[in-house]
């Protein structure tokens, strides 16, 4: 990784790091609700891409009128499987350690607070 990757990743934390350190109560719920909406609804998609990727493979295959065309549906079709294989794994990876630490989609976190400043 370069100087200039690390100081663009370094600049983007510190950045944010304030709304982190702020980023009690509500605000935190908020965030984690907004970034769970944006996985659940992007999972879908992605095996959905996926899985267009594997059909167009297919038809590549079974219309192709040379072995170059043939060969390259073939790798599609082998690509889109790994992907749809990849991102069902870890979606049934996340499910299951879910499942193992007790998260459900009823379950509520509260986060710590602090207490005791004068208020």
């Amino acid at each position: 990784m370069n100087k200039s990757k690390i100081a663009g990743v370094l600049g983007t934390v510190l950045a944010f790091s304030p709304a982190i350190a702020l980023a009690q109560g509500s605000q935190l719920l908020n965030l984690l609700g907004l970034i769970e909406t944006i996985v659940s609804r992007l999972i879908p998609v992605l095996v959905a891409i996926a899985l267009i990727y594997f059909i167009v493979g297919l038809i590549r295959f079974v219309i192709a009128g040379n072995e170059e065309t043939r060969a390259d549906g073939k790798k599609m079709m082998w690509w889109g499987i790994v992907a749809l294989f990849v991102i069902v794994s870890i979606w049934g990876i996340v499910s299951y350690i879910a499942n193992i630490l007790g998260i459900n989609a009823n379950t509520t976190v509260t986060p710590p607070g602090v207490t005791g400043l004068g208020r």
